[in-house]
């Protein structure tokens, strides 16, 4: 769970308010966190940037933060080891997609020197760069999403975009606690390929399941056909095969909540796999998002008003 209070990092015995994970704290170099809890940063870090030979930084309030810690390739080695549990080789498919996932649904963005094999990655080396990226501090209910779907009679879906680091998973997070929960609750499956959403499961009162680590195209069909979903729920598509799996269930009348990256339906739809799912009118609404102070703002743009924009 993330922390919230004024806590003691135990390993470093340095008190302060923190919003940062324990779970990254142990992960990082010593010498890091005490510049981290040092007390002249903001509380809320979105992104804490690491880079053999250079400075670390962190990214607050959409600011690039430079710090004076430069950790050298074997702490960078150590740390990536360390946040795959002593085995880097376990983690060796994701990372060599150029991510691997935390507990808590924190990711870690990976970068290196690849090791090619038949125009494929196979492994990276040498890490230059890890991004390891906070999961926002706030909840949000989703309530204007889950609106949209009720207005649709829950047979359209709900498309959410924005540029990276928003807080679409949030969003997304939101929608499905409040569509699984209350009094009349509705059967939602969360396709979670990458492992960010681990914390829905801990509701005792939701009707929700969580397809942990499938790959998007097949989580897409168990939920359809062996779950009996009457919403699917997953972050990040455009993918045009994930594309072509999704409009393949179509038929199966479970609409979709999704989000992608887009700073516009304009920019959206230029994408070939979501204007194909455009095309099959898989969305009722394209909904982007701007952060705002503990929430955020809405611009709903319904299919009839979005497909003029071709």
């Amino acid at each position: 769970m993330r922390s919230v209070m004024v806590n003691r990092a135990e390993d470093h015995g340095i008190e302060r308010r923190t919003y940062l994970p324990p779970g990254v704290i142990r992960m990082l170099p010593e010498r890091l966190v005490a510049e981290l809890y040092a007390g002249h940063l903001p509380e809320h870090i979105e992104e804490i940037r690491l880079h053999a030979g250079r400075c670390a930084s962190v990214v607050a309030g959409g600011r690039n933060i430079m710090l004076r810690t430069v950790l050298s390739a074997q702490e960078m080695t150590a740390t990536l080891t360390r946040m795959c549990g002593g085995s880097l080789y376990s983690h060796a498919p994701t990372i060599a997609e150029g991510y691997l996932t935390l507990d808590g649904g924190v990711r870690v963005g990976v970068c290196g020197r690849a090791a090619c094999e038949g125009g494929e990655v196979i492994g990276v080396y040498d890490v230059s760069g890890l991004c390891i990226r906070i999961p926002a501090h706030f909840s949000v209910s989703g309530r204007e999403i889950c609106n949209l779907m009720q207005k649709f009679r829950y047979t359209k879906g709900v498309l959410i975009y924005s540029p990276p680091g928003v807080g679409k998973t949030t969003l997304l997070r939101g929608v499905a606690t409040s569509l699984a929960s209350g009094e009349n609750p509705l059967r939602v499956v969360v396709i979670d390929t990458r492992g960010e959403m681990p914390f829905l499961q801990t509701g005792a009162a939701l009707c929700l399941d969580v397809l942990v680590g499938y790959p998007r195209c097949l989580g897409v069909e168990i939920a359809c056909r062996t779950m009996n979903a009457q919403v699917m729920i997953c972050d990040e598509i455009g993918d045009y095969q994930e594309a072509l799996a999704l409009a393949s269930v179509q038929n199966c009348g479970v609409p979709l909540v999704a989000s992608a990256h887009a700073s516009s339906v304009e920019e959206l739809l230029c994408r070939t796999g979501l204007r194909l799912l455009h095309d099959c009118k898989m969305f009722g609404a394209y909904v982007g998002i701007e952060r705002r102070e503990g929430g955020f703002a809405y611009r709903v743009t319904d299919w009839e008003s979005a497909d003029a924009c071709l």
